[in-house]
């Protein structure tokens, strides 16, 4: 779900992995390029942040909603953090574990962390790596209600054999070790006992060891915070408190960044040009490439036939010369150009970071096609314009050529996409409609009878997007033992796909940290998907938030939430 609409919950480079592989430490990520503000180095001061919603909680482990993150960001430290280039940073830790250094083993099952000397949690009490195997075994628990897991379940056991060390120990490769802390690590003397996890005081109240301290939490109006005199970087952060104002009117909230009430605007839901020229010169709309992928998922199996699997096809889709006929009827120009402008086109599921494939648009807009691959595939015109199968392949002669979109409500972009869609779908004698779901339907679970999980749609459409390793969530939504059942609810193969090449893809994606071998393996997946059509990918949101000229120091990022960076920040007085 793009980020100005979603409630439930990283363009970068390959260096991403070859600098945690390569045992590079690089320094914490300090004066970031941002605002220019002018004189502002001994900073101090107040920025007030205006979100529309309240988190629940300031857990990252618990967050079933974005907003969460983007508060929680500026109270949380991890081990690790993945910077505006996609590069992993050290935070607690003293460098990224590698092969170079011996802190990785040749067989990628053994990591050793190494703490930094003299962490102190914002009470001051010591940091230790006994903090860290607590998180683990916090975020593990099944009964603490934890729903990221951050790979926890392929953590065998953690060594503490001294208060900065901390040696995990894997019962299979993980890819994505680097970031296996970067949510943060949980206190174990400030919390409580991981089955209790959801009841924490700790989880409105987190004794720290990130940038600022929850002071005050009045609901449904404010957040507010103070720097942790305890933060591991010396005079940082620069500036004195955070105030999260909760406004979920829109022109609220623009009012109070023009009259400067407010100093950041997450989710300003307008163009850049509008933004900015709203803000008079006082501000700006900082914009970055996002992460949140538009597509059409085609059902390739038969719906409403109480089996959720990925037998008998589906009657229409399940050709795949009608899936390359849609594809081929979308006016992708217009799309980007007119429809929703200022998204950019995306052609795979890897349109950033460093998978990217770069697989070309094979089925541009072409009515003539599109016409005469239903023709071939035994979809005839009927009298009132809409196909009926004459000889199709899976369909009943007589049966009309209709098709339901599936997505998501109260997004309009996403409405004016399928209603665009619609009209050159009706142009090669295609009856789409259009089907919007609550947020809890469409994404909801297999035991609450969720579309996606029954498999009792047509086609769904709506973004979704990969973090810096994606092997978690490329694995549950493309191979052929993800699709959704009784004996696996979690399965997010919702095309209910089945591709043996696709299969051996993912997993060789999976048994390795090398760098080269991932990308080759993610790309080989690309293409099958390009060939095949389980889904087709139309366009990438540009993410952003406004900020007022008087604060510096900031780096928008693909990879961060709002507050990634919030120790950097200074502001003008």
């Amino acid at each position: 779900m793009n980020s100005s609409k979603r409630s439930t919950v990283f363009v970068m480079l390959l260096l991403a992995f070859v600098l945690a592989l390569s045992g590079c430490a690089a320094p914490p990520p300090q004066q970031a390029s941002g605002g220019e503000a002018g004189a502002a180095s001994d900073s101090g001061g107040q920025v007030v942040l205006i979100i529309p919603e309240e988190p629940a909680t300031l857990n990252q482990y618990l967050a079933v909603a974005a907003i969460v993150r983007q508060v929680a960001d500026a109270t949380t430290a991890g081990l690790s953090v993945v910077d505006q280039n996609g590069d992993f940073q050290p935070v607690l830790a003293e460098a990224i574990p590698s092969i170079a250094d011996g802190t990785v083993s040749e067989d990628f099952l053994t990591v050793t962390w190494k703490l930094r000397p003299g962490l102190l949690w914002s009470d001051g009490t010591p940091i230790t790596s006994d903090d860290v195997k607590f998180t683990w075994e916090a975020v593990s628990n099944p009964d603490s209600g934890a729903v990221l897991s951050n790979n926890f379940e392929k953590i065998a056991s953690i060594d503490t054999p001294d208060d900065l060390t901390a040696v995990v120990h894997y019962s299979e490769v993980n890819s994505a070790y680097p970031m296996q802390f970067a949510f943060g690590i949980l206190p174990r003397h400030a919390t409580g006992e991981p089955n209790e996890m959801e009841k924490w005081e700790w989880n409105r109240a987190p004794v720290t060891a990130g940038a600022f301290v929850v002071s005050e939490w009045n609901s449904g109006d404010s957040i507010v915070m103070d720097r942790n005199p305890n933060y591991y970087l010396d005079g940082q952060p620069y500036l004195d408190r955070l105030i999260f104002k909760v406004v979920p009117d829109p022109g609220a909230q623009m009012a109070m960044m023009i009259q400067g009430e407010g100093q950041v605007h997450l989710w300003p839901g307008a163009t850049k040009e509008d933004y900015d020229v709203q803000m008079e010169g006082e501000g700006a709309l900082q914009e970055v490439p996002g992460q949140w992928n538009m597509a059409l998922r085609f059902n390739l199996s038969q719906p409403f036939d109480d089996d959720p699997g990925p037998t008998p096809p589906h009657p229409i889709l399940g050709d795949l010369k009608v899936r390359q006929a849609l594809a081929h009827a979308i006016d992708y120009d217009t799309i980007i150009n007119d429809v929703n402008p200022g998204v950019s086109p995306a052609t795979s599921p890897f349109a950033y970071g460093w998978y990217r494939c770069d697989i070309p648009r094979t089925y541009g807009f072409d009515v003539d096609k599109a016409n005469a691959l239903l023709e071939e595939a035994g979809w005839v015109l009927g009298d009132d314009g809409i196909r009926v199968a004459s000889g199709a392949a899976n369909a009943e002669d007589g049966t009309r050529l209709s098709l339901q979109m599936e997505g998501y409500t109260n997004f309009q972009p996403l409405v004016k996409l399928e209603e665009a869609i619609v009209e050159m779908w009706k142009a090669v004698g295609v009856e789409a409609t259009i089907q919007n779901d609550d947020f809890s339907i469409i994404f909801g679970s297999l035991a609450d009878g969720s579309p996606r999980k029954t498999g009792n749609f047509d086609i769904l459409i709506y973004d979704s997007s990969l973090s810096i390793d994606p092997q978690a969530t490329i694995a549950g939504l493309f191979h052929s033992s993800a699709i959704p059942s009784a004996d696996n609810p979690a399965g997010g193969n919702y095309s209910r796909w089945v591709n043996a090449d696709a299969d051996a893809a993912i997993d060789l994606a999976g048994s390795t940290v090398d760098v080269p071998t991932r990308q080759a393996a993610y790309c080989e997946l690309a293409q099958l998907i390009d060939d095949e059509l389980p889904e087709l990918h139309l366009y990438l949101f540009t993410e952003g938030y406004g900020a007022t000229d008087k604060l510096s120091g900031y780096a928008v990022s693909i990879w961060g939430s709002l507050t990634w960076d919030v120790q950097n920040w200074k502001l003008s007085q």
